[in-house]
């Protein structure tokens, strides 16, 4: 089923705070395919890198188009304990998931070992983590770009981010490459 963006924007402002669970917003967006005309004006990718790209943010949710070039990823990194749904609207992308053995962090010592997830997520697929150990990665390896929608519940402006060779996790501040379809001045090197 294709929706427009804002349909699913209108659809997830209908959910009532308290039932804006796991749950309600899974049903919501399984299946969501966007209008790509629709999405198009939220489409902006970086040479060898991702970008994140808010559609739209309130108190309750945000909804970002991550643009995702071949052979880019995410840092593994956590979601401060808010819930993130993950649709891949085009192309694939592989979803990592980890368990850290020391808590989230921040911090030193911190050991990650792998905890499942899939190595090809194609188009219509939705991931949800949840939780303070939510800790995963999301990388496209492939070589087609790739495009995901996330929607964050509590939206939030840092993260942990884990360098697990050098056992440290770090408080990582988030930027957007766009706002309501329009690139930010100087958009970040490094993004999460």
């Amino acid at each position: 089923m294709q929706v427009a963006v804002e349909g699913i924007v209108e659809t997830l402002r209908g959910v009532p705070p308290a039932r804006f669970q796991p749950g309600e917003v899974c049903a919501r967006l399984r299946g969501l395919l966007l209008d790509p005309r629709t999405l198009q004006p939220y489409l902006h990718f970086a040479p060898r890198r991702y970008t994140r790209n808010l559609i739209y943010r309130d108190a309750i949710f945000e909804l970002i188009a991550l643009c995702w070039e071949p052979h880019s990823q995410s840092p593994i990194h956590n979601h401060s304990g808010q819930l993130c749904w993950l649709s891949i609207q085009r192309g694939a992308l592989r979803l990592e998931n980890f368990k850290s053995l020391d808590g989230p962090g921040p911090g030193d010592g911190i050991r990650l070992v792998p905890n499942g997830g899939l190595a090809r997520a194609t188009e219509g697929a939705l991931d949800l983590q949840q939780g303070e150990n939510a800790i995963h990665r999301v990388s496209n390896p492939f070589e087609e770009r790739a495009v995901s929608l996330h929607v964050y519940s509590r939206p939030y402006d840092t993260c942990i981010a884990y360098d697990p060779p050098s056992r440290t996790a770090r408080v990582m501040k988030l930027c957007y490459h766009s706002i309501g379809g329009k690139l930010v001045d100087d958009p970040p090197e490094q993004l999460q």
